[in-house]
């Protein structure tokens, strides 16, 4: 096999440049020529005599030349890799690895340094992200606009008349604890209200226009700047220098203030003279003694309801005494330290919840909390739950609050004592109102059961 030679890269190789000779000095050249017309002078001038001096004196020039550049490199006769001048293995084997480890090097510092300017970069993003998201949430939760009172157009209840009780004409016979009650839990907690994982989406307001006359509220002390920013903390009300408010975790999530809130109550009652409402107060620590101050100074105790009874009340009054005698208002309380009390002498009005009331267990079927021979007026079912994320969802409610969901879940409390109140969150969403309506009409022999044709009995209830 004939082998390949590369005859471009040998030229290119072989011109290897040589140092220019260096100047002949100018001293020598003036004594040669001296001695030459001195030789000329002993040889007679002859011819002979000088060829001879003038060639030696080349050669010695020639060979000083020589001394002084180096020797031009062997001419290579052939391509191969014996020809070519050998390197060091060993020496260029080391400036292979440290060149390459310069280049690790350097590509090293470059790509450390690029990352840490790409997080340098990701976490000033980042943190500019959450200023901007602080700011917009604190400006939307404190600007000017978060004290505002919820009041509706009007407060007038969307279904009464001047013969009926909460609705309905078969009711006003009913004793108050006989009637479901279509309740509202956290009914202070709305996104209309400014409410960071609210429970409802309208505020408490509306739902008594539409038909809800049960609340559940919780009253808490707000920190000290929030309550100046947020509550009015009215001097006449006895609430200068108070920090009540109605919030469900934390004032800085959301809070109504306790005057817009029972204003708002007494003008709901002053306006529909044929409504009674239940009102449960969860009190959060510190707050039940401004609670009691502001319902005081609200004007709504003179439409409290008094029972004359101990612990236990046998009989409930029916609605339409409660209506005839205008004690209209029904208050229940739990929390910040208050015990049992005999109904009758119960401060302010507000009845120990525990006293009176038990719930439902789960979100299937009737089964109270307690049980046993316990005998208390009130069964509460709790028909709400929490979404994924632990935060209220109308998604959820919406489903919860349907009236098949609702039917098929009361249709579990046949043969055990049926709930008298009907908790619900987000209001607003499904038929919570209208399974109420017909259940209560069914319970006085205006219409079928609750599994019958609803706008039959609605006809027949009005």
């Amino acid at each position: 096999m004939m082998k390949k030679f590369n005859f471009k890269k040998k030229e290119q190789e072989e011109e290897v440049p040589t140092a220019p000779p260096p100047p002949v000095p100018k001293a020598p050249v003036e004594q040669s020529r001296a001695s030459v017309v001195d030789v000329e002078e002993k040889t007679g001038g002859g011819r002979f005599g000088l060829d001879r001096f003038m060639k030696k004196k080349k050669k010695d020039d020639v060979d000083e030349e020589a001394i002084a550049s180096p020797p031009p490199p062997p001419p290579r006769t052939g391509g191969g890799d014996g020809d070519r001048p050998k390197k060091s293995r060993t020496s260029s084997k080391k400036s292979k690895v440290i060149d390459d480890n310069d280049d690790d090097d350097g590509h090293r510092s470059k790509s450390s340094s690029s990352s840490c300017c790409g997080c340098k970069r990701l976490l000033t993003g980042g943190f500019c992200l959450l200023l901007l998201a602080t700011a917009g949430i604190i400006t939307w939760r404190y600007g000017p606009w978060a004290s505002r009172s919820s009041n509706a157009t009007s407060l007038v209840a969307a279904n009464t008349c001047d013969k009926c009780c909460n609705g309905l004409a078969s009711n006003c016979d009913l004793p108050v604890n006989d009637v479901l009650f279509p309740m509202v839990h956290n009914a202070h907690s709305s996104y209309a209200d400014n409410f960071m994982g609210a429970n409802n989406n309208r505020p408490f307001e509306e739902a008594l226009v539409a038909g809800y006359r049960a609340l559940g509220m919780k009253t808490c002390e707000c920190e000290g700047f929030l309550s100046k920013v947020l509550l009015e903390r009215d001097e006449e009300w006895g609430l200068g220098s108070s920090n009540l408010g109605f919030c469900h975790t934390a004032c800085g999530a959301g809070v109504r203030d306790p005057k817009d809130v029972m204003t708002n109550l007494k003008t709901f009652l002053e306006t529909n003279p044929r409504e009674v409402l239940i009102i449960k107060f969860d009190m959060g620590e510190g707050s039940s003694a401004d609670l009691r101050t502001a319902l005081q100074y609200s004007g709504l105790l003179e439409y409290v309801y008094h029972p004359q009874d101990e612990y236990y009340i046998e009989e409930w009054p029916t609605l339409k005494q409660l209506i005839d005698n205008n004690t209209r208002l029904i208050l229940f309380g739990s929390g910040d330290g208050m015990d049992s009390c005999p109904a009758y002498d119960c401060d302010d009005g507000i009845l120990y919840a525990n006293d009176h009331f038990s719930t439902t267990s789960d979100l299937e079927g009737c089964d109270p909390t307690i049980s046993g021979d316990v005998f208390v007026g009130y069964l509460m079912m709790n028909h709400y739950e929490e979404g994924k994320m632990k935060i209220p969802s109308p998604k959820r409610a919406r489903d919860l609050n349907s009236y098949a969901n609702l039917e098929e879940r009361f249709e579990t409390c046949e043969g055990q004592r049926m709930p008298n109140l009907l908790a619900v969150e987000f209001w607003d969403e499904g038929e919570a109102l209208d399974f109420v309506k017909n259940l209560n009409a069914g319970k006085n022999g205006m219409g079928e059961s609750m599994r019958g044709g609803k706008d039959e009995v609605m006809e027949k209830a009005v």
